[in-house]
């Protein structure tokens, strides 16, 4: 079963408190815009993710913008695989 965009809001909150996490991978979900937007929100204050796979979520532009402004204040992720997302 894909995870949806609600579910990803779910996730995305838990991220922002997660201490432990370092890796997850999320490719071939349905999270959409809004999932995007909300991961990013979850990876502007999350500081153990080192590396996440969000490929082929169909994130479009509003995920993708989101995705590089979390990108600006990240200073723990190394490795973000955002291939087949449809990133305008």
């Amino acid at each position: 079963s894909q995870l949806s965009e609600s579910r990803g809001e779910a996730l995305a909150d838990a991220l922002k408190v997660n201490s432990i996490l370092t890796f997850l991978d999320l490719g071939s979900n349905d999270l959409r815009e809004r999932g995007g937007e909300v991961m990013a929100e979850a990876l502007k204050v999350n500081s153990t993710l080192t590396e996440l796979h969000l490929y082929d979520n169909e994130l479009g532009e509003r995920g993708g913008v989101a995705m590089a402004e979390a990108l600006k204040v990240n200073s723990t992720l190394t490795s973000l695989d955002l291939d087949d997302n449809n990133l305008t």
